[in-house]
């Protein structure tokens, strides 16, 4: 649900197509960092991007889309390193913060996330994130990096939380050509 504009952002039809293609041959979960002037039915916003969260093989019961909830959490990647993450759509989707970066979001802008679901079902959520939670996002990113945090991935109930979280730890940004 996309319930701040009184007309639901579309996007491209050939970049969903580009985006299902690429995530099909490719093992990794991806986020997509897609410049704003690719949604339709929307002002231009050529210095703005959006993230699109392909998971095509996920259906728009699975998470909860509609939550506009953040909290930020340290996670693991799989090759063991740490990653700060913002934890969004209820509790079930972790996005790296290089990919929230990379969108260029900033304190008390809005983030909005294409969620690209089974079926090409796309829904899209908008959180705003405080200066408090970009301070959050910080913290996060020194703990990761410093290597010096709480060995909590150790306990059964870490384990439990991280099989529950769909982890988008990589991302794309897109690169659109100009019309010309």
């Amino acid at each position: 649900m996309y319930d701040t504009l009184v007309v639901a952002p579309e996007i491209d039809p050939e970049l969903v197509a580009a985006i299902s293609e690429h995530c099909a041959s490719n093992p990794d979960r991806t986020a997509y960092v897609v410049p704003r002037s690719e949604l339709r039915g929307q002002p231009e916003r050529q210095d703005e991007s959006f993230i699109v969260a392909a998971l095509t093989d996920i259906s728009a019961r699975e998470i909860d889309h509609v939550d506009r909830q953040i909290r930020v959490e340290v996670r693991k990647r799989p090759d063991g390193t740490d990653v700060e993450c913002l934890v969004v759509a209820g509790g079930t989707v972790a996005i790296s913060g290089e990919t929230i970066q990379a969108a260029g979001v900033d304190a008390n802008d809005k983030l909005l996330v294409a969620w690209l679901l089974a079926d090409n079902a796309v829904e899209f959520s908008e959180y705003l994130l405080s200066p408090e939670d970009m301070a959050d996002l910080q913290a996060a990113s020194q703990i990761a990096q410093s290597h010096v945090h709480v060995a909590f991935e150790e306990t059964a109930e870490f384990k439990e939380v991280n099989r529950n979280v769909i982890e988008l730890f990589e991302h794309v940004v897109v690169a659109v050509k100009p019309l010309s």
